[in-house]
């Protein structure tokens, strides 16, 4: 699904073929390893029958000659493109599906800490508060003159 998602979001113009990254892909990555598995380089472009149905291209030209005369249509092109990339990555996926494998995972790139949660102090009456410290320190200093004035004898 991220691949698709992904190969979804890529530049690919009808009929454009310079700075297409999704020809370039079929080009340099999908064409070569599909000639490492097989022995003979294969793409397939996946279409519903009411467009033509699929397609096999044994190399990139005709692809590019096809996708420039808009014979090839960039969604169909995309979504083949994505499927043969899940194509690729499915032995891998598999391979890492495996609990010895898990472990090492877990091990190498183990989990974030969990932070500790940060309690706000409420605000007092929405004073600042170096202006509540002299607000204190205030109302101290008068409790004092008042005491000093009760203990006083004026007799």
């Amino acid at each position: 699904k991220e691949v698709q998602n992904k190969i979804k979001k890529a530049y690919c113009e009808l009929g454009v073929v310079e700075g297409n990254g999704v020809l370039a892909f079929a080009k340099n990555v999908l064409f070569p390893t599909s000639e490492l598995r097989t022995g003979h380089a294969e793409f397939v472009v996946l279409r519903p029958e009411q467009y033509g149905g699929n397609t096999v291209y044994t190399d990139y030209a005709s692809l590019e000659s096809d996708f420039a005369e808009e014979k090839v249509h960039p969604g169909d092109l995309k979504s083949s493109v994505a499927a043969a990339i899940n194509t690729l990555l499915d032995p891998i996926r598999e391979h890492f599906e495996s609990a010895e494998m898990q472990q090492l995972l877990l091990e190498a790139y183990p989990p974030p800490a969990a932070k500790p949660k940060v309690v706000k102090q409420k605000k007092k009456h929405n004073k600042r508060p170096d202006a509540v410290d002299a607000e204190a320190e205030a109302g101290a200093e008068v409790k004092a003159v008042e005491e000093q004035l009760a203990n006083t004898n004026l007799d």
